[in-house]
């Protein structure tokens, strides 16, 4: 084979393989994912919330009226707007003539009854007083008479006492008599013995003492008994003693035992009828003691008469209410300029204690509360700026902020954010939305919120990076972590120094792509 013939065959061979290269990348490149990248950017990241509400009255005003009224007539409808002074509703005239006249005639029995009351204490305290007054008297009475019952039983006492000792003193017991006499016997024999030695020797010396009747008859002259007389008896005992006289002593110790005894009868008497006395007094004096304290003591407190009084005195109120009532024709008004929020009464139907009415005050402006996401609690403050779009107008109300921050009452997971207004801005009932933006400090590195990648072990971005292939400069998406400092819905901030102004980080693809995977950048 020639020279040129395999020349030839080579060149051949050639231009089929570059057709099969220039068709294998022509297949590789439509199968690679087309990127659009971005680079890192300076700015803040900005946090907008937003939330929708109605406007409300900056002061609610409630409208009563007195309770039981016919409703005649409801002259105003909810959201309507009404001045001060306006009629808001009627009520019935000759119902309230009667109810006046009911009241009138209550009050009247009222004043009656605590006439009645104040006598009733007015008697009572005069029968307790009189009580007390008896009760002294009883009680000096009976320390009186006490006193001078046992100082009359004392004395007599005393008396029976003195006239017992005074016997005893005074006759002695005939017993007693006669051992003293029986000893004065003795010693008058003793002396009559020694006379009658005196006299023998005297007879001795007279001669006499040989003569036994001169001795007698000298004898006799001594000491002969009495004669005795008719009825008694004069014999001696054994002992030579008279009978006659003894008993005569028995008698007479009998008599004085009797005048003894009854004499002791009559001190012990007299004691008995001083103890009872003493018994007595103390019985006495304790019961009119008893008596006393019960007069004296305090009685139950009766506060009929003072709830009678305000009883009355709420009766009087209410009588001026209906009286003024009545003088304003039955008309019910408008206390404030403002709006009709709610009729909580019906016509032909009566008047309850509660709320007839509530107006919105608008006189006072307004306040918008809206509802947010509690997740967004750390953007919303007090002192926030608000931007506000109302229904129905399409430029937007700025230079407001948030007055108050508080947990919604029924969602927990939302909150109220209020917004005060002044008069004229927004009418009272109006919805609206509000818009609360919130910057951040100024971060070197942002980057749209879709570059990032975010798995459990982390955040990562991919980065377009250029290899050298067999085909050539190839682009390859590199996994790089990143750490996020800050982000919103369309933003991400990067801690400083982890991506450099030159790298391009792949913002989106036109398919699936992860850390290796082939690339090309999307033509514009």
């Amino acid at each position: 084979m020639d020279r040129k013939k395999i020349f030839g065959i080579f060149g051949g061979f050639l231009a089929v393989m570059l057709v099969f290269t220039i068709l294998s990348r022509a297949v590789s490149g439509a199968s690679m994912a087309k990127v659009e990248t971005v680079k890192i950017s300076t700015g803040t990241i900005d946090h907008k919330v937003s939330g929708s509400g109605r406007t409300v009255a900056g002061k609610e005003i409630a409208v009563y009226t007195e309770s039981g009224q016919r409703v005649k007539e409801i002259c105003v409808q909810e959201g309507q707007s009404v001045e001060e002074g306006e009629v808001l509703f009627l009520v019935d005239l000759e119902e309230l003539e009667e109810q006046i006249l009911a009241a009138q005639q209550e009050l009247e029995k009222l004043k009656l009854q605590n006439q009645d009351a104040q006598s009733a204490q007015n008697v009572e305290r005069q029968n307790r007083e009189n009580a007390r007054n008896r009760a002294v008297e009883d009680y000096n009475l009976a320390v009186t008479q006490g006193n001078s019952t046992v100082t009359q039983a004392k004395a007599a006492w005393d008396k029976a006492e003195q006239e017992l000792q005074q016997f005893l003193q005074t006759s002695p017991k005939p017993g007693d008599a006669d051992q003293s006499q029986d000893q004065v016997t003795q010693e008058e024999e003793k002396s009559k013995g020694t006379k009658d030695k005196e006299n023998q020797g005297a007879r001795e010396e007279s001669g006499t003492e040989n003569n036994p009747e001169m001795g007698e008859a000298a004898s006799v002259g001594d000491d002969a008994p009495e004669p005795q007389k008719d009825g008694e008896i004069g014999t001696r005992d054994t002992n030579g003693e008279n009978n006659t006289g003894t008993q005569g002593g028995i008698d007479a110790a009998a008599e004085w035992e009797a005048k003894k005894a009854a004499l002791e009868q009559a001190a012990a008497e007299a004691k008995a009828v001083y103890d009872n006395a003493i018994s007595t007094r103390s019985e006495n004096i304790k019961s009119a003691e008893r008596a006393l304290e019960d007069a004296s003591a305090r009685t139950a407190t009766d506060s009929t008469g003072q709830q009678n009084e305000i009883t009355r005195q709420q009766q009087e109120l209410a009588l001026e209410k209906l009286l003024k009532l009545k003088d304003a024709e039955g008309k019910v008004l408008s206390p404030v300029r403002g709006m009709v929020t709610q009729i909580a009464v019906t016509t032909g139907d009566f008047t309850s204690e509660g709320t007839a009415m509530r107006l919105a005050d608008t006189s006072k402006g307004c306040r918008i509360v809206a509802t947010m996401d509690k997740a967004n609690e750390k953007y919303i403050s007090k002192g926030s700026a608000v931007t506000i779009s109302v229904s129905g107008n399409k430029e937007k109300i700025t230079g407001y902020t948030v007055s108050k921050v508080a947990e919604h009452e029924e969602d927990k997971n939302m909150l109220e954010v209020t917004v005060e207004l002044p008069e004229g801005v927004v009418e009272a009932g109006t919805l609206a939305d509000i818009e609360i933006i919130q910057k951040s400090k100024t971060y070197n590195s942002i980057l749209p919120v879709q570059a990032l990648h975010e798995e459990q072990s982390g955040c990562y971005v991919l980065i377009l990076q250029e290899e050298q292939g067999v085909m050539g400069v190839e682009f390859v998406a590199k996994r790089f972590e990143v750490e996020i400092l800050d982000k919103n819905s369309t933003q991400v901030a990067l801690a400083e120094g982890m991506l450099t102004g030159e790298q391009e980080i792949i913002n989106s693809s036109s398919r699936m792509i992860e850390d290796g995977s082939r690339v090309r950048r999307k033509v514009e």
